[in-house]
């Protein structure tokens, strides 16, 4: 099958014609936006221990069941599961984007067997057979930028929902480490309510004795057992406390409760988080907070779809063609039949209601929304660290004081007992003096519990590790999404 003279000419023609338009675009470039920040942080920075980097920076607190939770945690969240079958849908979106710049070929074929006829005499019974094949094929050429801007639009979406794995990792690890710290602080509240009421009940008991031998009044004994029962009121009030924060960390970890709980039994104390150094400009946590780097590439991906919207109010050119084949047997004849064609098909945008511009108009206002989403976000970003250094200077000197005093109300305490059991004060003054005692013990756990609570707060606000991890070394990264290791390990 050979192409004439005067239809390669013409092809030849068209080619010359299309080609130059094919690098025209009417497509915007996007620049990517700076939004107006601080020159430095206003709050006190932490820079009093050792400074140490935000990589791997859970792994600092060298608290092996934390680190055990965190990797629990990160193995079983449907969060996370969900974070990456979005990774995959806009890996999808990628392709289908870039299948619309290549040619279109499709092939079809056909056999068909009939048979007519039969009425006998000068009508026989005849058999016909038909087959046939064609191949088709077609190519939108990109004469304005289309097809290039739903390019650019369906990646930057996939980089965005990269940047979410990563959000929603570091968002689940800093909601484990706030439940495991509530709850070690938790437990250290139990301890020292389980120590007052144990205090109360022996100061009970020696005072029932006392009330028995007539050297007490009965009003002292009914003291010492309200104040008993009262103090186990507010211990078995703690420890529910606690039970509900064993729930919490199951459903994050999917863990057992039985296991769990055997988990948490090997470790004691409030863990101490490693200090690291916050010496970055505040314009740095455009990128390193995946918060606002999702913000920027989904203005990006707007302003893509803005060109493709433009896009849409210029002609379109659609370049296709076929051969084919069929073959016809009737009656013991045998036709053989070669087809072709080719040609471009214009399509020209004359009249839609104003649908075309309704549409570019509604990309656009999209984009501004996007935009003003994305700067309050940094604002927000910009508040939230400011915040976080408030707060972490304020519990750092909180803890110190509230250390000192439980020291001294514990002393305070031990004389007034000593002074009690004398014979020097009554039992109304020595409750006084524990209730002190008890309440500045528990303003020490509490402020221990916000110190870590507020480092971890600081942590997030700066935009946690992700960032670092990116800027490795491609042979020392964590599996990303995309990964052989991810996808089969999932």
């Amino acid at each position: 099958m050979q192409l004439s003279k005067h239809s390669l000419w013409l092809l030849l023609t068209w080619l010359l014609l299309i080609l130059p338009l094919a690098s025209c675009s009417v497509i915007d470039e996007y620049i990517r936006p700076n939004p107006v920040t601080v020159e430095q942080w206003q709050a006190p920075l932490p820079h009093d221990g050792n400074m140490v980097a935000l990589t791997n920076w859970w792994a600092q607190f060298k608290d092996p069941v934390l680190d055990q939770l965190l990797a629990q945690a990160q193995k079983e969240s449907p969060t996370l599961e969900t974070a990456l079958a979005n990774i995959r849908t806009a890996r999808a979106n990628v392709l289908s984007a870039r299948a619309q710049g290549i040619p279109d070929l499709s092939s079809t074929g056909s056999m068909n067997r009939s048979k007519g006829g039969g009425g006998g005499g000068a009508f026989p019974a005849t058999t016909i057979e038909i087959d046939s094949i064609s191949l088709d094929a077609s190519w939108e050429v990109d004469l304005f930028g289309k097809i290039k801007a739903a390019k650019q639009a369906a990646k930057a979406q996939l980089e965005a929902k990269k940047i979410a794995w990563h959000d929603a990792r570091l968002t689940l690890a800093a909601e484990v480490a706030n439940n495991y710290v509530n709850y070690r602080a938790c437990q250290a509240s139990v301890q020292a309510l389980q120590g007052a009421f144990n205090s109360r009940k022996e100061t009970a008991r020696l005072t029932g004795i006392s009330a028995k031998a007539g050297f007490t009044a009965p009003s002292d004994l009914a003291l010492a057992e309200a104040a008993t029962h009262a103090s186990e009121s507010t211990l078995d009030g703690q420890q529910a406390e606690c039970d509900g924060l064993v729930k919490a960390i199951v459903e994050l970890t999917n863990l057992p409760e039985a296991e769990l709980r055997s988990l948490l039994a090997k470790g004691k104390g409030m863990p101490q988080p490693a200090v690291f150094e916050v010496n970055a400009l505040p314009a740095s946590l455009l990128t390193r907070r995946p918060d606002l780097a999702i913000d920027e590439r989904n203005l990006a991906e707007a302003s893509a779809n803005v060109g493709v919207a433009k896009a849409q109010l210029y002609p379109s050119l659609t370049l296709s063609g076929s051969i084919g084949y069929r073959r016809t047997s009737f009656g013991g004849a045998v036709t053989r039949t070669d087809s072709w064609s080719y040609g471009p098909s214009l399509k020209l945008p004359i009249f839609d209601g104003g649908t075309l511009r309704a549409d570019l108009a509604e990309s656009r206002a999209n984009f501004d929304r996007l935009m003003a989403t994305y700067k309050q976000d940094v604002r927000k970003a910009l508040k939230e660290v400011e915040q976080a250094l408030v707060n972490l200077d304020s519990a750092n000197r909180r803890a110190q004081s509230e250390q000192a005093s439980a020291q001294q109300y514990a002393r305070y305490f031990q004389a007034a007992e000593l002074n009690w059991k004398s014979g020097g004060i009554d039992l109304l003054s020595l409750e006084d003096a524990r209730r002190q005692k008890i309440n500045a013990e528990l303003n020490l756990v509490t402020q221990q519990k916000n110190r870590v609570l507020q480092w971890i707060a600081l942590y997030k606000a700066f935009g946690g590790d992700w960032y670092e991890s990116q800027q490795q070394p491609k042979q020392v990264q964590q599996a990303v999404p995309g990964n052989k290791t991810t996808e089969k390990g999932k």
